[in-house]
């Protein structure tokens, strides 16, 4: 996927939230790739070309984390907190899959839903 959106602010290019938050309440991808804007991310996110890859539950705070995978090179990452808020992010696949093997291994993020291609590879690196 070519990049779709810029970082909507500097404090996300240079990885540091301007807002005050304690480690609890921030997502785990708040730091890694560019902020989409809802409408780009939603519109991305529904075209028929793009399959989900993963989806995990967080276990305290009942959000969601749903990975779509719309090329071969970055993920597109949709936050859904308990209210029903979305926030999108599109990552590096070589940026994110450290991150979604060490989510799913935390035991806090459990996986919902999962493509045959997601299980097998964490089969492979030693997952479930």
């Amino acid at each position: 996927m070519e990049s779709h959106g810029e970082c909507q602010t500097e404090s996300l290019k240079t990885g540091e939230d301007s807002r005050p938050s304690n480690s609890e309440s921030r997502s785990p991808i708040h730091r890694h790739g560019c902020r989409l804007s809802w409408q780009l991310g939603d519109r991305i996110r529904r075209l028929d070309t793009v399959p989900l890859a993963s989806k995990l539950a967080d276990s305290r705070s009942n959000r969601t984390l749903s990975v779509y995978d719309p090329d071969g090179n970055t993920y597109l990452v949709r936050l859904r907190t308990a209210v029903g808020r979305e926030k999108y992010r599109e990552v590096s696949k070589a940026e994110f899959d450290p991150i979604l093997d060490a989510l799913s291994q935390d035991g806090r993020w459990n996986f919902v839903a999962q493509t045959k291609e997601e299980r097998g590879r964490q089969t492979t690196a030693g997952g479930p």
